[in-house]
């Protein structure tokens, strides 16, 4: 199984700075690959985590929380787990914590000394490093020099360039490992333990800050079992730009900005090889020299988002709504650069600009410095607070400010351009959307390139969810906090259809609401298996909502040495998010459909691409806008069924395309009981399993109250992180 989350710990301990830093820098690094997900400690003792867990990260804080709430059984299953092949990686805190023994500063007040349970690392990481630690201030920290032992990872030579072996990287905290390598015998490749990095010769014992340490290592790498550990005692995480001047005042460290600045493409290859060396699949846009945003990291900035009519017919229907959206915004004042005045929709969550698009050509795209002005990216600037130490929980506040956001009106007659969306073509999917027909569902079509999350924009913003039209529908293709499931993180790599669609349903006795979301998996089957030649495409549904499709290896590909076989893998999910006024709900569908991205899992078209190897076939491959457009179509046609009927004559092609038909399932939450899945409910949507220890004993599980574990067959109640 393709393991996908990166679990970062955020529970008792953490350093809120130290988790906010980190957590950037994961989405940096691995953001395209992975969903980057905190956990605290009952997630880390409840949850079967292990099987997802691509790799578990500590951030720095202090250690001792980090024993008192996950010594015993959360520390067995974490060692269990790298032992079995997982990736721990601990920074700072994280370092002490993953060692075997943990001595901090002793003989001071500070003093923290003791053993530890995970031991990826069974000797002893020992700090500080440097004097001069402090709890509430940032006098301790530090540009410390490293020296990277390059022979020592895995990646090639050409890879770090022409960087310096010795370069700057932030420092706050941290111990040093007491390693065979450091104490005499020089470490190889083929040994348990391996130094990535040392200090530099300035620091000092402990014991006896009178005493040089010479060669300590900073960061290292342990084997244990078929998993690996990296620990360090240095914060390659942490960038420059993520700091304020302002708080380093004392004699070592008042340039520290400055020269962390001067080293960050290094400390980023370093940050990459570490990564590279836990065989982590790294974003290679974040190892460049040069990013021309002058900050340490790259990151999309927030795209205007345009809304068109696409199925809706005639000129008044289309004018009523740009009217009303218009009207509803103010006038905040001339935009000078741009030359543009700024209508606002000051809405629940965000202030949302408002922009009437014209007609021809380059006169309706929407100004660079419109867009500068008001779209500034995410997390760009320093957050440190001046009286509080990175790595404690102590006098943190983060300020909060609204977030914005461009919606450019557009007719028919004024979509953008490919220039301006070159990733997905408006005009193309209208195309597609008026062939396939349809009248609701889909009526309007809002598309940004780069978003926070389809989800959240329509679900916060409750002024503009009101003012659109019913079945309007809501695509990008880049989110940066993309959201699945409950608490979970959606990934989102290019490729991907990703979607939010409105669509306001009557409260119907015969039409339950909570059977919606069976409805719209059914019709993303549906749409691709429907169309002439794709019916053997092998798409499945797994309760409650997630896509899989049985993945074939094909010989000679990239992915056909592990001789696995044939297995599922998961290329789509669906949540729904509801609210009721009036005799009436709102309901807003997030729907993710891997269609061309063949990483991290499997999507239509690699699928495709595998039937005709296997059958002879020549199917074609299909579009971001075609698959929308017959999967808008196919669920309005199931829609009107569903208003009628109900789901009951959906339970047959639901029971065709599922994967559970007389599964034998674990219930964790009944003592590991053992049980035969029957069936779903049609009017309450509720899983029924057949108890096969108590014969007539029949268990309903709701939907959206536990998680299933399909290859594990195990169901257990969800908590929250």
């Amino acid at each position: 199984m393709i393991s996908l989350n990166v679990l970062v710990y955020n529970g008792p301990g953490i350093g809120p700075n130290s988790y906010a830093y980190l957590i950037r820098t994961l989405r940096q690094f691995l953001g395209h690959r992975y969903a980057i997900i905190p956990v605290g400690p009952e997630t880390l003792r409840k949850e079967p985590w292990e099987s997802k867990a691509a790799m578990l990260v500590m951030p720095g804080g202090r250690d001792l929380p980090y024993v008192e709430w996950m010594n015993g059984e959360i520390n067995r299953r974490i060692k269990e787990w790298v032992q079995r092949g997982g990736k721990y990686l601990g920074f700072c805190a994280g370092g002490y914590y993953g060692s075997g023994r943990c001595e901090f500063e002793p003989g001071t007040p500070m003093e923290v000394i003791g053993d530890r349970e995970l031991a990826f690392f069974k000797g002893t990481c020992l700090g500080c490093a440097y004097p001069g630690y402090s709890y509430k201030t940032e006098d301790g920290s530090r540009a410390a020099e490293a020296t990277v032992e390059r022979a020592a990872f895995k990646v090639p030579d050409a890879f770090w360039k022409s960087d310096p072996t010795k370069l700057r990287v932030y420092y706050n905290g941290g111990g040093y490992f007491l390693t065979d390598g450091f104490l005499g015998k020089q470490p190889t490749i083929g040994d348990e333990v391996i130094i990535l990095a040392r200090y530099a010769s300035d620091i000092t014992s402990p014991w006896d800050r009178s005493k040089c340490v010479e060669g300590a290592p900073a960061i290292i790498s342990s084997k244990v079992g078929r998993g690996i550990a990296v620990l360090s005692g240095l914060h390659p995480e942490y960038a420059w730009d993520f700091l304020a001047p302002s708080n380093y005042t004392q004699s070592h460290n008042k340039h520290l900005v400055a020269m962390l600045r001067n080293h960050d493409a290094y400390r980023r290859r370093l940050v990459g090889a570490m990564l590279i060396q836990m065989n982590l699949d790294v974003d290679p846009d974040a190892l460049v020299d040069n990013i021309s945003s002058g900050h340490s990291i790259r990151m999309s900035a927030k795209t205007p988002t345009f809304l068109a009519p696409a199925r809706v017919s005639g000129v008044a229907a289309s004018a009523t709504t740009l009217y009303a959206l218009n009207s509803a915004a103010s006038t905040r004042g001339q935009n000078d650069a741009a030359g543009i005045v700024d209508m606002v929709l000051q809405d629940t969550a965000d202030d949302i600009h408002i922009i009437g698009a014209v007609t021809g050509g380059d006169q309706r795209k929407v100004p660079r410095e419109y867009q500068d002005t008001v779209l500034v990216p995410p997390m760009l600037g320093p957050v440190a607070s001046s009286n509080a130490s990175l790595d404690t929980m102590d006098g943190i506040k983060e300020e909060k400010s609204r977030d914005q956001a461009i919606l450019v009106l557009c007719t028919q007659d004024s979509l953008p351009d490919t220039k301006e969306t070159p990733r997905f073509d408006m005009g193309l999917a209208i195309k597609y959307m008026q062939e396939a027909k349809a009248h609701t569902v889909g009526s309007w079509l809002m598309y940004s390139d780069t978003t926070n999350s389809t989800q959240t924009f329509l679900e916060k913003n409750l002024r503009l969810q009101t003012l659109l039209p019913n079945g309007t529908v809501n695509v990008a293709t880049i989110q940066f906090a993309g959201r699945g499931r409950g608490r979970n993180a959606w990934i989102s790599p290019v490729g991907c259809l990703q979607f939010t669609m409105l669509l306001r349903h009557p409260s119907l006795k015969q039409a339950p609401v909570v059977m919606m979301q069976y409805l719209m998996s059914i019709a993303i089957v549906e749409a691709v298996k429907s169309q002439p030649g794709y019916e053997g495409i092998p798409l499945r549904l797994k309760w409650p909502n997630d896509l899989y499709g049985l993945h074939t290896p094909v010989a000679d590909s990239d992915d056909s040495s592990d001789n696995s076989g044939p297995s599922y893998e998961k290329f789509g999910g669906i949540m729904v998010s509801s609210s009721h006024k009036g005799g009436e709900f709102t309901l807003l569908f997030g729907c993710g459909i891997n269609v061309a991205n063949p990483l991290p899992t499997t999507s239509i078209n690699k699928l495709i691409s595998e039937h005709n190897h296997n059958y002879g076939t020549n199917l074609a491959a299909m579009s971001m806008e075609q698959v929308l457009a017959l999967v808008t179509s196919k669920f309005e046609e199931l829609y009107r069924q569903f208003l009628v009927d109900g789901f009951a004559p959906f339970l047959k092609i639901y029971y065709k395309h599922w994967l559970h038909t007389g599964q034998i399932v674990t219930l964790a939450d009944q003592d590991y009981e053992k049980a035969k899945i029957a069936g779903l409910c049609p009017t309450s949507g509720l899983l029924k399993v057949n108890s096969l220890v108590n014969p007539g004993r029949v268990y309903e599980l709701q939907p959206d109250g536990n998680s299933f574990d399909m290859l594990q067959g195990l169901i257990s109640r969800k908590t929250n992180i």
